[in-house]
């Protein structure tokens, strides 16, 4: 079978043609977060032939997130998602080129992650990492698109340079609690399918030199409605009027911070840790279950539910105080 026949029925679209496809092919795609619109979203990417995706995403699998991630099954529990999706979407078109990336983004990477891309597209589950994505998109001038999804409706917003960014849409930081979350309201499960389908479509475009769409485009399933709103450039926008990339300032990290849709609090210590997982699983293993799988330590014992990456990031199970998770931290792992 010829490598065009996979693209075939795709080269076929007056919007895409035999050009496109080549377009497609050197386009290098970052999806940061790979949950619910992630899997969606990057599985569409692959199998449509983008050159590059990379999957980003600091979490493991979970059992709730079956419902609704498509690249995951129960043999995967406990696994990386990053690592669990690349396999996945290597099995799916060996084609092109998959990296899974097992990290939490934050300020000292997202720069590095961004710089080379030809798009971003947002798969994550929280507004101060979106802002922080709209800092280093806007400062390297690198198209992305943001992306939610909660209950049965849906948005996605194309930013790209010169037009709106998200701190026109969102001046600031919504106060914790005031944002509906899949973990407080829930979600159905083709909600994240539908939107992802929007946002790779819109990625689609922008690789292939495409004008993409313009506004905010809200999609409710359960109401079959789709709406769009228009979003002005605001001339005094913090990021893309005054470029003032606050978010990219490691004052405005958080070292602790409560993990949406999960009862979950994640730990990013202020030094690496000291020796390595192996060393640490010997230690714990004495008081309760550890486990070593792709490289990321579990502990389990004492009531406490510890996931330990090999940069000593933490992810504290069974709580959303802050506080306590430190405290267990403190105790398991150390200062």
């Amino acid at each position: 079978m010829a490598k065009e026949d996979r693209y075939s029925r795709q080269m076929l679209l007056a919007e895409v043609g035999a050009e496109g496809q080549r377009r497609l092919l050197k386009g290098r795609a970052l999806v940061v977060g790979c949950g619910a619109l992630g899997t969606h979203a990057s599985s569409f990417l692959v199998r449509a032939g983008v050159g590059e995706v990379t999957v980003v995403d600091r979490d493991i699998v979970e059992l709730t997130n079956l419902q609704r991630q498509s690249l995951f099954s129960e043999k995967d529990l406990g696994r990386p998602k990053a690592k669990v999706a690349e396999q996945y979407l290597r099995e799916i078109n060996s084609e092109v080129t998959v990296r899974g990336d097992v990290r939490d983004v934050n300020e000292t990477n997202i720069q590095t992650m961004v710089r080379d891309a030809t798009v971003v597209l947002d798969a994550t589950d929280n507004m101060e990492t979106r802002f922080l994505v709209n800092d280093a998109c806007v400062k390297h001038g690198v198209p992305w698109i943001y992306a939610g999804a909660v209950a049965t409706t849906g948005m996605t917003m194309n930013i790209v340079p010169g037009g709106p960014c998200l701190r026109c849409l969102f001046k600031s930081l919504p106060q914790p609690g005031r944002l509906p979350t899949c973990d407080t309201v829930g979600i159905v499960n083709t909600l994240p399918a539908a939107v992802a389908s929007f946002e790779a479509t819109e990625a689609f475009k922008i690789m292939l030199g495409k004008e993409p769409a313009r506004g905010l485009v809200v999609i409710d399933v359960w109401g079959t409605e789709i709406q769009r709103i228009e979003v002005k450039k605001d001339p005094d926008c913090v990021c893309c009027g005054k470029r003032d990339f606050e978010y990219l300032r490691a004052a405005k990290r958080k070292l602790a911070v409560s993990m949406c849709g999960r009862n979950a609090v994640q730990i990013v210590p202020s030094r690496r840790l000291e020796g390595s997982l192996e060393e640490l699983g010997t230690r714990l293993s004495r008081l309760g279950k550890t486990t070593l799988l792709d490289g990321v330590l579990r502990f389990e014992g004492h009531d406490v539910d510890l996931v330990v990456f090999p940069d000593g990031r933490t992810i504290v199970s069974g709580t959303t105080d802050v506080s306590k998770a430190k405290a267990v931290f403190s105790k398991f792992i150390g200062d």
